[in-house]
């Protein structure tokens, strides 16, 4: 059941701090001193005569035949590729140095990345997955796979959907005021300004009075808009604080293109959120970018917020180089009303074998009944996804899409626009969200529901440790489904004939991103 806040009224604003653009120069003039010395090599052996030339063209051959036969997304394969035959010598350098497989080797070396300590306390209950199967019996092979993926199913929960950044947080800041035990928070962007300075007072209060406090933050979401001066006071008062991959530690192998883009946050135990808002003014809409800011998120309440508690304690191990912790301390301890409404919460990194989360977002849209509604920032895909959306679409299905009609990225949103072709070419439908910008990360069939911080691109399918929350409620899922209908009024809807006749400069600059899709 929804319950009706109050929205209090803050001034937001925008401030960036030096001392993350001086972090940001430091580290792109060492990047730009790898590149120097490559190019400069590659131009020394292009004049050490025919031989040498040879040598690395037959390196280059062997490279290429092993990239082909890599077992990894073909967009990658593409964008090296091209890089490779555009310049050869220089190409293959880089790959040597930045695109080989031992690049997440080395970092689990480091002990940056132990995703997996809280496996062994997850609880499968066989009987709650007989009555899922009873209650949704087209969704069994989809439960079955999220839990072959060490993803327990629970049942007893509540769900609650918030349309805006703005009512998240309302609910947010009421349930951390009035927090007992502890608080978990994750966000890719931590920013000074209205909303941090609401949220702050509360956390430092919290802390004196002896609740546990974690805050993770991504290094380079945060840097511009954050100092260490920042964190020094919430640290002083109690909060523990995370840092996820400094940008400066790993530059002679570009480590940092791998983020931590998760959002979650756990109160208690017993209540967790997760969605696309970050901790910042303009996810609020209490400052300006790019429009209006559509946003949203779930709030989760039972034995179902387990799952986001054990993401958030696995990535805590990795920003803290460790883990021994006792998971069941912080398992949901309230007494929850007994219902049918069940949910399943999924992580997944560069770390993993394979692009969990995307393997089920496809598998979602196949087993989709009636419609498949999706509103993303970014449209980046493989054909994978794209088949089985057009296949959705062919087949009856009603298959939208909601894109932003103001970026935040030009590049990317010029490649989003690519992808639309295809699609609308097969019956699926694109609405452009004038009015701004879009920023929730949706996915809803008839019966299904998951909301989370994955967008449909390649970047969250293989670079950035994401999480998500697929949920079973029909009374969920009309929530989601009203505020879609409510979003498709503010949408212009892309025709076919206008994706085709588009101008030829925006053609050509497309054609050419594209060639470079796995790199943005």
């Amino acid at each position: 059941m929804k319950r009706r806040r109050k929205k209090a009224k803050f001034k937001g604003f925008f401030k960036s701090y030096l001392s993350g653009f001086f972090r940001a120069a430091l580290v792109a003039v060492l990047v730009l001193v790898q590149f120097l010395f490559v190019f400069s090599l590659a131009i020394w052996l292009r004049t050490a005569g025919i031989y040498v030339y040879f040598g690395i063209q037959v390196v280059a051959f062997v490279i290429i035949i092993c990239l082909l036969n890599r077992h990894t997304n073909y967009l990658f394969k593409i964008s090296w590729l091209s890089m490779i035959s555009l310049i050869p010598i220089a190409g293959l350098l880089m790959y040597f140095l930045w695109g080989q497989e031992r690049t997440l080797h080395k970092i689990k070396k480091t002990g940056e990345l132990l995703l997996h300590y809280g496996d062994r306390f997850e609880i499968f209950d066989e009987e709650i997955e007989n009555e899922f199967v009873s209650k949704f019996p087209g969704e069994r092979e989809q439960m079955l796979y999220l839990k072959n993926q060490g993803c327990p199913i629970y049942k007893d929960n509540t769900f609650e959907y918030f349309p805006s950044g703005e009512e998240a947080f309302e609910a947010v800041i009421e349930d951390i005021e009035n927090a007992k035990s502890f608080i978990f928070m994750s966000f890719f962007i931590v920013a000074d300004g209205g909303l941090w300075r609401r949220i702050k007072p509360i956390l430092v209060e919290k802390a004196e009075q002896g609740i546990e406090i974690r805050l993770i933050y991504d290094d380079f979401g945060s840097m511009f808009r954050t100092d260490k001066e920042i964190w020094r006071e919430i640290e002083e008062a109690g909060v523990q604080v995370g840092c996820f991959n400094p940008i400066h530690k790993y530059i002679a192998k570009l480590y940092l293109n791998y983020r931590n883009h998760q959002k979650i946050i756990v109160i208690d135990g017993n209540i967790g959120y997760t969605g696309g808002f970050n901790l910042a003014d303009e996810y609020v809409n209490a400052i300006t970018r790019f429009g209006y800011w559509k946003d949203g998120g779930v709030r989760i309440t039972g034995p179902g917020v387990f799952g986001m508690t054990r993401t958030f304690l696995d990535m805590w191990g990795t920003v803290k180089h460790g883990n021994n912790e006792d998971y069941n301390k912080y398992r949901p301890n309230d007494h929850f009303e007994k219902n049918e409404r069940f949910c399943q919460s999924i992580s997944d990194g560069p770390l993993d074998s394979e692009a969990k989360i995307e393997s089920a977002i496809i598998q979602m849209i196949y087993k989709a009944k009636d419609l498949m509604y999706i509103s993303t920032p970014y449209l980046i895909m493989e054909d994978s996804l794209s088949d089985a959306l057009c296949t959705a679409a062919r087949s009856g299905v009603d298959v939208r899409i909601v894109l932003p009609g103001i970026p935040d990225k030009k590049s990317v949103y010029e490649l989003s626009k690519y992808n639309c072709g295809k699609l609308l070419g097969n019956g699926v439908k694109v609405f452009v969200f004038t009015p701004g910008f879009v920023h929730n990360k949706c996915y809803i069939t008839r019966d299904c529901a998951l909301v989370g911080s994955v967008n449909v691109d390649y970047r969250s399918f293989y670079l950035h440790f994401e999480c998500g929350t697929f949920m079973w409620d029909h009374e969920l899922v009309d929530d989601i489904k009203s505020d879609f209908m409510e979003l498709f009024g503010q949408c212009h809807e892309m025709t076919y004939e206008e994706w085709k006749n588009r101008p030829l400069g925006e053609k050509m600059k497309q054609w050419f991103i594209n060639i470079f899709a796995a790199l943005m």
